[in-house]
């Protein structure tokens, strides 16, 4: 039970893992049905399958289907490992992904009406805001994360940045967005989708300005932000938003303001 708990947390703190459990073994082998061991892709290990040469097996393993995305169903003879005691032993790797972060800049009515939508799609939301005086207030909803910082320097927000794949930024002026877009491009971390709100005219200007400052528009950047389906309302903005990244995620073609 401490395994699987180890494994809810990672899942839900972001971290794809993988899953190792013992389904059959022979009389005599140090792993017994229902042992489970953990491998996250951070690296980190919990649980057991009996240890010795099939664990490090085991490991070698899961890594693989980490790294695919896959699962697996092995049956491994003992002494082929090494391992005197013979016998065989059934592993079953099951891969979990990770829930997604994402980040949105600004909680304004846009940022308000598209949380909850990308939450019903399994994100977990962060919702970023500079107004500590905020009205009303953004409400607390478990397992989202409200945090209120300065644009020019979002620290409070580092790990998450780093770590998400998926960006929304709709702050209440010009001059933020392009503080955060330039911070969110300088990050390290693996990026997905960046959807800026704006006009055409708008999102010509910080092109041009991101040109000026040397800094290269990924083709994740999805400016103006969301499918071209006549949206004006702030919850007609957000499902217009929502429905492009399910599209990105499926893979799917469709109209996307940002091709206009």
């Amino acid at each position: 039970m401490e395994t699987l708990r180890k494994c809810l947390e990672a899942v839900e703190a972001g971290h794809d893992v993988v899953l190792v459990t013992v389904l059959a073994a022979s009389t005599g082998t140090p792993g017994k049905e229902g042992f489970k061991l953990l491998l996250s892709d951070d690296g980190s290990t919990h649980g057991t399958v009996g240890g010795g040469a099939l664990e490090h097996r085991a490991l070698a393993d899961a890594r693989q289907a980490l790294d695919a995305r896959r699962n697996a169903l092995t049956t491994y003879e003992l002494a082929s490992l090494g391992m005197a005691c013979g016998g065989q032993v059934t592993l079953a790797f099951e891969f979990l992904a990770g829930t997604r972060s994402f980040l949105l800049f600004g909680g304004g009515h846009v940022g308000r009406a598209l949380a909850p939508i990308l939450e019903s799609l399994g994100f977990r939301v962060t919702i970023y805001d500079s107004r500590p005086d905020l009205q009303p207030p953004l409400p607390a909803v478990p397992g989202r994360r409200v945090v209120i910082g300065e644009y020019t320097d979002i620290a409070p927000v580092r790990e998450e940045l780093e770590r998400a794949e998926f960006f929304f930024i709709a702050t209440h002026g010009h001059l933020h967005d392009y503080q955060v877009l330039a911070q969110v491009l300088a990050g390290s971390g693996k990026r997905r989708y960046i959807g800026l709100i704006g006009s055409r005219s708008k999102v010509r200007a910080t092109r041009e300005r991101l040109a000026r400052d040397g800094i290269s528009a990924p083709d994740c950047l999805y400016a103006p932000v969301g499918l071209a389906l006549g949206a004006q309302s702030p919850a007609e903005i957000a499902v217009a938003v929502a429905a492009e990244v399910v599209a990105l995620l499926r893979g799917a073609t469709v109209p996307s303001l940002r091709d206009r």
